[in-house]
């Protein structure tokens, strides 16, 4: 300090000593708190956070070199399952149901915050879409002519993939093949008839008016004239194979619903009030003729599962 005109060191005023005790603090404070970095300005909706969430692990993983995976323990971890069902009028309507888990499109870029973040759309392996919620439509002329694997990832906002021991938090679902023009899940057309290993033709029926499965269609109408439609659906620990697409039908031609179940159910087509018990283990075969035009689910009544789609034309 300089001094005065008497020869004594000049005090500083107590203004001048708060201001320079506060500046040291801030510039303290700035030094020892490391807070995460974000692209975006303020006012974002970012969350703050102060500490790690899980363990980067090293390497890439998907289609961007950021897109690492950050492992978390499993108890912490967020969850989804991933459906699809045929759309009414284009593709397919995807639906996430998460866990532990909240999407948070306002904060995409910033900090990643346990439980929270978006969804990779992946076909086959390579990102199609970003989702920021529950639901995602996805067009049919998304779907390549042999359909392909969907998988949904939970990423965090930074945008790298959540993931228990080494492996993303994701679930997949098998698209059946579609062809140009036509909506996912489509069947040939009909008067193409399915054919066996063998390639002989699936009618349903053996020439005794047996199903294959040994079993006579449950109470089906009388023969109408036309060759069975043959529609073979197995239901698995919940999942659907293969997956529920809408199948097309002649109006008045027979449909044979072949439905083996791993679990008691009952077999229902809207519409038509046609319905048939679903033993454990066995195929059930429901005959039905759709005499009318329109769109009909086909669905197990107790588990609440959609089969299939008939659009009869």
């Amino acid at each position: 300090m300089r001094p005065g005109q008497d020869g004594r060191p000049r005090r500083a005023s107590p203004a001048l000593v708060t201001a320079l005790v506060t500046a040291a603090l801030v510039l303290a404070v700035g030094s020892c708190t490391e807070r995460p970095t974000t692209h975006h300005g303020s006012g974002t909706g970012h969350e703050v956070v102060t500490g790690p969430a899980g363990t980067l692990l090293p390497g890439g993983h998907g289609e961007h070199p950021h897109d690492r995976l950050r492992q978390v323990p499993a108890g912490d971890a967020p969850t989804v399952t991933l459906t699809v069902r045929p759309d009414a009028e284009d593709g397919w309507n995807v639906r996430l149901a998460v866990g532990r888990f909240r999407f948070t499109p306002d904060s995409v870029g910033g900090a990643a915050v346990l439980g929270t973040g978006h969804a990779h759309l992946l076909l086959d392996g390579a990102k199609i879409a970003r989702v920021y919620g529950g639901s995602y439509h996805l067009p049919a002329e998304r779907i390549p002519a042999g359909g392909g694997t969907l998988t949904a990832r939970l990423v965090a906002d930074d945008h790298t993939a959540w993931a228990v021991e080494g492996r993303p938090v994701e679930d997949t679902v098998r698209l059946s093949g579609v062809s140009p023009g036509a909506p996912p899940g489509a069947t040939p057309e009909p008067g193409d008839q399915p054919t066996d290993q063998s390639g002989q033709p699936q009618s349903g029926q053996s020439q005794s008016g047996q199903s294959p499965s040994g079993q006579s269609p449950a109470g089906g109408p009388e023969q109408t004239g036309q060759a069975a439609q043959t529609v073979a659906i197995s239901i698995a620990e919940g999942r659907i194979s293969p997956a529920p697409g809408r199948i097309d039908v002649r109006k008045g031609r027979p449909v044979d619903l072949r439905v083996t179940s791993d679990t008691d159910d009952e077999l229902h087509v809207h519409g038509v009030d046609r319905s048939a018990e679903l033993k454990a283990g066995r195929t059930t075969t429901l005959r039905v003729v759709m005499d009318r035009a329109g769109l009909f689910e086909v669905e197990t009544h107790r588990s609440g599962l959609v089969l299939a789609q008939l659009a009869v034309r």
